[in-house]
């Protein structure tokens, strides 16, 4: 190029550096703004272009904007640089981005291809075009210097100083920084980076900004735009789980039903269910595109295990995992293993000093080792340390594990207290168990440090735990033997009674049962029971019989049976004894048909049954008397060969229809007792019709009664129709009792519901009757009778229709 040319050129570059210093770009077009004092020109002839990095689509040029390093030749020809001013107009500025990737830069127009190796592909740059002897040409200009001339086809005009958007496809980027400028569409600054940190996000396309830096367009899962921040900001990858991060953490797994991937690519290898509550070390975590933080399972031999949620674990503060809180308590099993104080496993003790012992756990931890380590505390809350869970049992109280055994024990303590359970609050004194032997199936260490017994009787009935202070163990299997002298009666029927402790030859005492037997000795077995040696009358021994078979009798009458029944005296020539001394005090010939009641009964040595009389009528003791000289009396039903459950069934069943409600009244006119016998709901052939009598003795033939044993007795008129007949027959064979008033009746307690009422006359009357019923009260005091009366059959409150002398009470059993 020629000199003169070369010298426009330079003087044309400093012209056209000139306008940059007021540019500012806007999407409303390229204005200029040049004053005087946006143009400083030093002492050295060198003008600066430089740009700051304002981020929006509105682009102000200053004199700080374009530094152009190139030194302008100047003269001192006032009147040349004038000339040149004038002559070359200055061109409007704007920005380009290079598109083409086979651009060439020229040094100069027309010059050599500057030899930048495409590093300029896609940037941005703010542009002149000038006209080299009709060719359009760009001259580019970065914040630093003039860059070259390139031809227009190989840029793409834009806006403002972003440059063009360059699109990219399946690039993800991840948020490295917390404190980076984020801008929106527009290029406007819009807070920080703060909430993205870590986020992974679509880079949808890349900005090379005229400032040299290069921004990032991004956008989430459902394409919505998220912002633009500056690349160095982005950690950028091909993978839709984002930047690796690597950590060295560990994690417990604690929910269920999660899934557990086996890639990125969502592969399923299960769900969390088998891994909940293990711990694992985490290496690295993702936050993936989808917007979920993914982390890493590795076991504790660096084994992959599997992509879980965040949601999915826990972070643990050591390999150890995280705490689960408990309350239960353990019995320690393991002897010499190791209870740690950490989980580096560097302190810890031997278990030598726990071992059988209860301990409270208050929670556990799930190793990466893969077990389940105890937090364990002793009974005064000081902590032991950390056991692996197959060192102890796990136990439902704090009583401890069962130690099974099989000793025995006599009992030493008096007043000691034996437990139901390990609450300590239902307890029993050891009174009853004192200097006895009992039989150890087993025993605990409770929590409180103390050793219980499990304690059973001869029977095997649990008596409860024992601390082992109140009891000795014994070794010798037959105990001692102890001399005495005492009568007793055999109480087990079909026990065994043995001819020696190897409990091989014995025989039944079904023969026995309720006879009474000379002991002259004991033993207390080690099986726990006592053993009576025991002698018939005659003197022959009898063998050994556990005490629990017998009762411990006064004297050679044995022990007392209760009983509470009537007795009719039957037999004449026995004698009423004032005392098993055998003193008479009368005799039974005048006695004959009498009636007494039995509450007790004997079986002497000698082989005979005798009754303890008490008078019927004031309760006051008779005497004991020979079972043969009286006959047992019994409950109305079971004389009649029935029984109250089907006298109450039948009445039950009729309480609230019209079988015997309502049946009209009929008088006793004949000794057929039949047509009083002719209830509504099954009439016989006289039509329905009864007597107080008969409504009685209706239900009790319909409940399985035998009549004949009423008329069979007394033959009185009127046969099982008439009242009189049945108070003369049952007051013969049953027991009854008698009252005043009808009140008297009530507060006895004696009635039940079923039971016979009979009213006996008052003889002296001129209309004089009696009257018969059903008591239908359903507590003893409650006033209410089934009857017959002249109103026909009814429920009422007790009365009688005549007066009466006396009330009768035949109970039904």
């Amino acid at each position: 190029m020629k000199k003169k040319k070369v010298f426009y050129v330079s003087v044309l570059s400093v012209l056209l550096c000139f306008p940059l210093l007021g540019f500012k770009y806007s999407n409303n077009g390229v204005t200029s703004s040049t004053s005087s004092s946006d143009i400083e020109v030093s002492s050295t002839s060198t003008t600066s272009l430089e740009s700051s990095t304002v981020a929006s689509t509105e682009t102000t040029f200053s004199s700080s904007d374009v530094n152009d390093k190139s030194t302008i030749n100047q003269t001192n020809d006032e009147e040349t640089e004038n000339q040149i001013k004038q002559e070359a107009p200055i061109a409007e500025k704007f920005y380009v981005s290079i598109i083409d990737k086979n651009y060439q830069l020229l040094e100069e127009p027309n010059g050599e291809v500057l030899q930048d190796n495409g590093e300029n592909y896609q940037r941005t740059f703010a542009a002149q075009e000038i006209d080299d002897n009709g060719t359009k040409l760009y001259l580019l200009f970065s914040p630093e210097k003039q860059v070259g001339y390139i031809q227009p086809n190989s840029t793409e005009q834009v806006t403002g100083q972003e440059g063009k958007l360059f699109s990219e496809t399946d690039v993800y980027g991840s948020i490295n920084s917390a404190d980076v400028t984020l801008f929106n569409s527009n290029f406007q600054a819009n807070g920080t980076t703060s909430a993205l940190k870590d986020h992974t996000y679509k880079i949808d396309g890349f900005y090379n900004h005229f400032d040299g830096k290069q921004y990032y367009l991004l956008k989430d899962v459902t394409d919505k735009f998220v912002g633009i921040v500056e690349s160095t900001a982005v950690e950028k990858t091909k993978d839709q789980a984002g930047q690796k991060h690597s950590v060295n953490d560990y994690y417990s797994v604690v929910k269920n039903n999660q899934k557990v991937w086996k890639n990125f690519d969502f592969e399923e290898l299960g769900t969390s269910e088998m891994f909940v509550d293990q711990t694992f070390n985490v290496k690295e975590w993702y936050y993936h595109f989808n917007g979920t933080k993914y982390f890493v399972l590795y076991d504790n031999s660096a084994n992959f295990k599997g992509i879980v949620e965040e949601g999915t674990i826990q972070r643990a503060s050591s390999p150890g995992g995280i705490w689960k809180p408990a309350n239960q308590y353990v019995t320690i099993t393991k002897n010499n293993w190791t209870i740690w104080k950490d989980f580096n496993f560097k302190n810890g003790s031997s278990t030598n000093n726990l071992y059988q012992r209860t301990y409270r756990v208050t929670g556990w931890y799930r190793h990466i080792n893969g077990t389940k380590y105890l937090s364990v505390y002793d009974n005064k809350g000081i902590w032991q340390g950390y056991l692996n869970e197959d060192g102890a049992q796990v136990v439902d109280t704090p009583g401890g594990q069962w130690y099974s055994t099989n000793q025995y024990v006599t009992v030493t303590k008096n007043n000691w207290t034996i437990w139901k359970d390990f609450n300590f609050k239902n307890g029993s004194s050891t009174n009853n168990l004192y200097q006895k032997t009992y039989r150890v199936t087993g025993w605990y260490r409770h929590y409180n440090g103390s050793k219980y017994l499990s304690v059973y009787d001869n029977k095997g009935n649990w008596q409860g735990y024992l601390n082992e202070g109140g009891a000795q163990v014994v070794n010798n299997p037959g105990g001692q033997w102890h001399s005495t002298n005492q009568y007793v009666t055999i109480t087990k029927n079909n026990w065994t009674i043995w001819k020696d402790f190897n409990f091989k030859n014995g025989s039944s005492t079904k023969n026995m049962y309720q006879k009474t037997y000379r002991v002259t000795g004991w033993y207390r077995h080690y099986n726990g029971s006592k053993y009576l040696s025991v002698y018939d009358n005659n003197g022959n021994w009898q063998g050994y019989l556990n005490e629990g078979g017998a009762a411990k009798a006064a004297g050679a009458q044995g022990t007392g049976f209760s009983m509470n029944k009537s007795v009719l005296v039957i037999k004449s020539g026995y004698s009423i004894w004032n005392n098993f001394g055998w003193k008479e005090k009368a005799r039974t010939n005048s006695l004959i048909n009498k009636t007494y009641q039995i509450k007790w009964y004997y079986k002497h040595m000698n082989g005979s049954t005798y009754y303890s009389l008490y008078d019927s009528s004031n309760g006051n003791w008779f005497g004991y008397v020979n079972s043969g000289a009286v006959r047992e009396r019994r409950g109305t039903a079971h004389y009649l060969g029935t029984s109250r459950q089907r006298v109450m069934n039948e009445l039950y069943a009729h309480q609230n229809d019209r079988f015997y409600l309502s049946t009209p009244y009929r008088g006793l006119s004949s000794s057929n007792p039949e047509p009083f016998l002719s209830p509504y709901g099954a009439p016989n052939a006289y039509g329905p019709g009864m007597n107080c009598t008969g409504f009685v003795a209706y239900v009790m033939r319909r409940s399985g009664g035998n009549l004949n044993r009423i008329s069979g007795i007394t033959q009185g008129w009127g046969s099982y129709a008439n009242a009189y007949n049945w108070r003369d027959a049952l007051m013969r064979n049953t027991e009854y009792y008698t009252f005043n008033s009808i009140d008297a009746l009530l507060k006895s307690g004696k009635a039940q519901k079923g039971d016979i009422i009979y009213f006996d006359p008052v003889w002296t009357d001129i209309n004089y009757d009696c009257h018969i019923g059903i008591f239908w009260g359903n507590r003893s005091n409650e006033n209410r009778i089934w009857h017959q009366v002249l109103a026909g059959n009814m429920q009422s409150h007790i009365f009688s229709g005549t007066r009466f002398s006396k009330i009768y009470l035949f109970p039904q059993d």
